[in-house]
């Protein structure tokens, strides 16, 4: 007897330190898949054929309690069936029910929601050389509770260990895998899936997810690119019928003779601009093109990160061989986008606010109302128009508040006016009572003829709501471009009443209504500035083109340098020596609680 319980240890020891080698190839499985067949049978039958027999059968006791634990358990009873296991476990350290009790525990920890400690048994049981049946049982109860956990790169982990298991079944595990990735709506986590997992059945699935979400955009030449890579890298995975269906919806055409690159913030904080700047694209180049037969739109994720966008300028240039792009939107983009298109000689036409500052810059243009333009106008207008002379500024403390609170001393001091007051607050703050007491307090209250307040049209409601319920009256409110929603009036209420701001675009003039009334009619919404100046800048584009069919980037940037009567829905009109938008902004005001235009 003595004899054969060395044997059990020497063959425990043996099979312990060969299967840990067998789970870090597990780990690294792309480099070493060979290896790993010929491992895997060598362990089954070291463990399934020459294993000895050395245990022991259960006591009476070990045997009782056990089955009134596995009574518990089957009732559902978890929390009592729990005590019991863990009581076998505790008195009977040796017993062989030792490993099937703390596989039980790790179900009742799983449905009583401590997954952390049923992780924890479950990886105990790992080092204890459960048999192959066992094993995969074990990975999908990790992938299980980190999946609860929400920690989903870590259950496709051990769902995936379970599928390298050969013998055993994985159907299962395959659902498990499908249903994880299908909840994931984030196109940055289904990237970040399709990399690390790439070779196994989830990196397949995930580069599949991405290629629906290409098709659903319309960007059928990316999907169809995503679509033959998974045919050429997944062939025998049984998600590949779904590829080909998918591939055998997108109708065949030959490439449009025109590749437009779009680089917009499709995932991240920004995502939503990024949709809807798309949706305005989409809809200039529908209306010229409307079977897709001269326009090739290929889209890229900025991800909202400034080397991203720069990859992805620098990949629809030279790999794509676009003749210019649309984009970036968010102004952290910019500069380094602009560079490179500078660099690569392509045009390239940004959405971003911030003023690019690049030695050279003839390929770079910009649609948008820059924050220097709009405090011109607004200054301008306040003093030359109604005559105001003493100016407070209200500001978000934030990059962009301190920005344009720059900015509109320096013009008002430039026009010969002055600031008596400067007052910030921070830029999520939804309660704006100190701040109105300090303004009720202030000697200077009277001497301020207009309060300038760069922020939302959400916020700045909030901030005109409490003005008039604190008795703050005679200041004219002054603001940008972002007093213009539904925020302004429906959360402003009265207090918005005789505001001022400055906007290029206005959903009620009869000049825009063709455009208002076409987007309304596709996306079931009214457009706002940002959607009106992502369409004039694609519109402008596609017209251009199919007048002037220009055959090279630096036809088409020369092209774009002579517009200077084009009549945008944002009063764009072509652009400057310097790229900069050739527009006149509008002056609004709020009269009877609707936004009116002040001046042309």
């Amino acid at each position: 007897m003595f004899l054969l319980w060395v044997m059990g240890l020497m063959w425990r020891s043996l099979i312990a330190i060969y299967q840990k080698s067998i789970m870090s190839l597990l780990s690294t499985f792309k480099e070493k898949r060979r290896l790993l067949r010929l491992s895997l049978p060598l362990l089954l039958l070291l463990l399934q054929g020459f294993y000895p027999a050395w245990s022991q059968p259960p006591s009476p006791e070990e045997t009782a309690l056990f089955r009134e634990a596995e009574a518990l358990h089957e009732k559902g009873d978890f929390q009592k069936a729990l005590w019991r296991f863990q009581q076998l476990v505790r008195s009977y350290p040796r017993s062989p029910l030792l490993d099937e009790s703390k596989f039980r525990m790790a179900i009742c920890y799983t449905e009583l929601k401590r997954h952390q400690d049923a992780i924890r048994i479950l990886k105990e049981l790992l080092d204890r050389l459960p048999p192959p049946d066992r094993m995969i049982q074990i990975f999908t109860l990790l992938g299980d509770n980190h999946t609860r956990l929400k920690d989903r790169l870590q259950a496709l982990h051990w769902y995936g260990k379970g599928l390298f298991l050969p013998g055993q079944p994985h159907e299962e595990l395959k659902r498990k895998i499908r249903e994880l990735i299908d909840s994931i709506e984030s196109e940055e986590e289904l990237a970040r899936i399709e990399t690390t997992f790439r070779g196994t059945y989830g990196g397949g699935y995930a580069k599949l997810r991405l290629a629906k979400i290409e098709k659903a955009r319309g960007n059928h030449l990316q999907a169809q690119k995503i679509l033959m890579e998974i045919g050429k890298d997944y062939p025998s995975m049984d998600y590949w019928i779904q590829a080909k269906e998918l591939s055998e919806e997108i109708p065949f055409r030959t490439r449009p003779k025109y590749a437009i690159g779009i680089l917009l913030p499709l995932s991240g904080p920004s995502k939503s601009f990024g949709e809807r700047a798309w949706q305005a694209i989409q809809l200039a180049f529908k209306e010229k093109d409307r079977r897709g037969e001269i326009f090739s739109l290929l889209l890229r994720d900025s991800k909202g990160n400034p080397q991203e966008a720069e990859k992805a300028a620098e990949d629809l240039i030279k790999g794509e061989k676009v003749m210019v792009i649309l984009g970036p939107l968010l102004s952290l983009n910019a500069e380094r986008t602009a560079k490179k298109a500078q660099q690569l000689k392509v045009p390239i036409i940004s959405f971003s606010q911030k003023e690019i500052s690049l030695e050279k810059r003839d390929f770079v243009f910009q649609n948008s109302i820059t924050p220097l333009e709009q405090v011109q106008t607004l200054a301008s207008f306040g003093i030359q128009r109604l005559g105001l002379r003493t100016f407070g500024i209200f500001y978000p403390n934030s990059p962009f508040g301190l920005h344009f609170k720059n900015l509109f001393k320096q013009e008002v001091v430039r026009l010969g006016g002055k600031v008596s007051g400067i007052l910030l607050y921070q830029e999520d703050q939804t309660d704006f009572q100190q701040e109105i007491q300090g303004f009720l307090k202030s000697q200077n209250l009277p001497k301020k003829e207009a309060l300038f307040i760069p922020d939302s049209h959400h916020r700045v409601g909030m901030i005109l709501s409490q003005m008039v319920a604190h008795g703050i009256k005679g200041m004219t409110f002054l603001g940008i471009h972002t007093w213009n929603g539904p925020g302004l009036l429906s959360i402003g209420g009265r207090g918005a009443e005789g505001v001022v701001f400055v906007d290029a675009f206005f959903t009620e003039d009869p000049k825009v209504k063709t455009f208002v009334e076409g987007f309304q009619k596709e996306y079931r919404r009214k457009p706002e500035t940002l959607e009106a100046l992502c369409y004039d800048g694609a519109k402008l584009l596609a017209e251009l083109i199919l007048s002037k069919s220009p055959s090279t980037p630096l036809e088409m940037k020369e092209e774009l340098l002579r517009v200077s009567d084009y009549r945008g829905v944002s009063g764009l009109m072509g652009f400057s020596e310097h790229g900069t938008p050739i527009r006149k902004l509008t002056i609004y005001s709020v009269k009877n609680g609707k936004i009116v235009p002040l001046s042309p």
